[in-house]
């Protein structure tokens, strides 16, 4: 696939020891360019990153996740403008099946309408770059900014598809960005990305 991995960092030191020890070569592995930026901001970062790719294709990698072997060979058989994986949350003493995250809620196989709601795409999705840039790239949120992202690209007509036999390694961590987040900072940036885009929180 025409397709750079993104990988984009900010704050202290050790996301960019986990940026060049995790996320960067697992994504060299898989034989495609790789751009890294470190900001001042999260949004900022991955802007900055996005600006650098050339290819058809973005793939956006947190610095302590990876992707495993196959990853974009699996993501070929896709044919939509954004592509979902399977997610196999690694925790410090057990890794869990791969399995598509569902929006909070659904027992169902989410599908695009679903993004009205909440997310079940993790930033690692396969994604169209100039998309991407024509919704206006990724914005400033406390929380699952992600989710603004994805829920833009659906409002502007683009499709989806879970491609469950692409698989990205999502390392928990408690001191993580979006595991430390209170309950209360992830329902008012639930609110206000739903507010931003228009549709009911």
């Amino acid at each position: 696939m025409d397709v750079t991995v993104a990988v984009a960092t900010f704050g202290g030191d050790h996301w960019r020891e986990l940026a060049v020890s995790r996320a960067v070569p697992s994504a060299e592995a898989l034989g495609v360019p790789v751009v890294y930026r470190h900001g001042d901001t999260l949004h900022g970062a991955r802007n900055a990153a996005l600006a650098a790719v050339e290819t058809e294709w973005v793939c956006h990698l947190d610095a302590d996740d990876e992707l495993e072997a196959g990853y974009f060979d699996a993501m070929a058989s896709g044919a939509a403008d954004v592509r979902a994986p399977s997610v196999r949350y690694l925790y410090p003493y057990r890794a869990m099946p791969p399995r598509v995250p569902r929006v909070a809620g659904h027992s169902h196989d989410c599908v695009a309408d679903c993004l009205v709601e909440g997310n079940w795409l993790v930033v690692g999705s396969l994604v169209r770059a100039e998309l991407v840039r024509s919704v206006g790239g990724w914005r400033d949120f406390d929380w699952s900014e992600d989710w603004d992202l994805w829920l833009r690209c659906h409002l502007a007509g683009a499709s989806f598809e879970a491609v469950p036999s692409a698989v990205y390694q999502a390392h928990v961590r408690k001191d993580s960005r979006n595991r430390a987040a209170s309950a209360e900072v992830r329902l008012a940036a639930h609110r206000a990305i739903a507010e931003a885009n228009g549709v009911a929180s």
